[in-house]
C-alpha cells in the first residue's frame, strides 16, 4: 500500500502500517535546500485505523490551533484529506468487508467474494 496525504505517506510492510513525512533538507545554517527532501519516519502502527489516528494526532501537535474552533478545523481538514486520498486509491471500506479484505484491497489485490442468499 502506498497512500499519499499531503506531505505524508502511509505505506506497509508485512507486519505494520508506516507513517512517514516528506521533509525539506537543510544546509549547515538551517536554510532549506531547494528540491531536496528526505523522508522522516513518524511511526509504525498495527492497523489502518491506528495509522490514520496517528496522522490526525500529528497534525494537531504541529498545528498552530489555539482554541476549540481551530482544533475542530484541523481535525476536519485532516479527515477530508485522508478520505480523499483513500477514495482516490480505490480503498473504500464497507461493512461487508473483513479487515483482511480491506487490507488486500488497499494493497491493490483483487478480492473475490461469494455471497449466499438467506
Amino acid at each position: 500500500m502506498n497512500i499519499t496525504i499531503g506531505e505524508y505517506q502511509i505505506t506497509t510492510d508485512p507486519l505494520n502500517y508506516k507513517l512517514e513525512q516528506k521533509v525539506q533538507k537543510k544546509d549547515e545554517d538551517g536554510q532549506p535546500l531547494q528540491d531536496q527532501y528526505i523522508t522522516r519516519r513518524i511511526g509504525y502502527y498495527p492497523s489502518f485505523e491506528r495509522v490514520c489516528t496517528a496522522l490526525l494526532d500529528h497534525q494537531l501537535i504541529v498545528s498552530d490551533a489555539e482554541n476549540i474552533a481551530e482544533i475542530h478545523e484541523v481535525v476536519l481538514k485532516t479527515k477530508r484529506e485522508i478520505i480523499a486520498a483513500v477514495k482516490e486509491r480505490g480503498f473504500v471500506h464497507d461493512q461487508t468487508q473483513t479487515i483482511e479484505e480491506t487490507r488486500l484491497l488497499a494493497d491493490g489485490i483483487e478480492v473475490e467474494k461469494s455471497y449466499s442468499e438467506t
